[in-house]
């Protein structure tokens, strides 16, 4: 559990790559005070069976909370990962899938009768590796107040062959290529993140492309 003050600001970065053979039913909570802000920075790996929802109550006013996360579901995997805020927010999470991984996203945001004037944006990007993954978006928006800016948006697509084609027309070998268009993709998510982060979790991509984690 964060607790964030008047006016203060918390980053919560994390890289979490378990077992294979582990259910990992993850709790994390944030309450935000006013004028302050929680910023969470996510990425999930391994695991069989993942249960994320990072949860945020913006308790005073002019709160704020944004959450990037990034999960990679392979063979034998289900993760169903997303946030929890209540009023102003923004959410951006990618996903990515590949040899029948299963990735679901949610996500919860919850305007009170309180809530006037606040705001939140809910963006969510799938990126599925072959014809056997799967990547599933179930948004819920709760609203309970009329004057409220609050959208979604959710993209699923596949690597193109044309954009494979054209690396591999530089020079670059077809694993080479699809990796560095993963990486392309996961790059917002690893430029919110500590140096050594960002290392370890492209580590972990490559990994994870190479089949060599599990």
């Amino acid at each position: 559990e964060l607790f964030v003050k008047d006016d203060a600001t918390l980053r919560y970065s994390t890289i979490e790559n378990w077992s294979r053979n582990m259910y990992n039913l993850n709790t994390k909570r944030a309450i935000v005070d006013e004028g302050g802000a929680i910023e969470w920075v996510s990425g999930s790996f391994g695991s069989h069976v993942g249960y994320l929802y990072p949860m945020s109550i913006l308790s005073g006013k002019k709160s704020s909370c944004t959450f990037t996360g990034i999960t990679f579901a392979g063979a034998g995997q289900n993760l169903d990962t997303g946030c929890k805020v209540d009023t102003s927010a923004a959410i951006e999470t990618k996903s990515i899938s590949k040899g029948g991984g299963i990735s679901t996203f949610r996500s919860s945001v919850v305007a009170t009768k309180k809530a006037e004037g606040s705001a939140a944006s809910v963006s969510c990007q799938s990126l599925m590796l072959d014809d056997m993954s799967r990547s599933d978006t179930i948004p819920t928006m709760d609203i309970r107040c009329k004057n409220v800016d609050i959208g979604h948006e959710a993209t699923i697509g596949r690597i193109g062959d044309d954009k494979v084609f054209y690396l591999m027309s530089r020079g670059i070998s077809e694993e080479e290529a699809r990796g560095m268009i993963v990486n392309g993709f996961a790059d917002p998510v690893s430029k919110e993140l500590p140096l050594e982060y960002a290392v370890e979790m492209n580590n972990l991509i490559k990994l994870e492309m190479e089949g060599a984690i599990g």
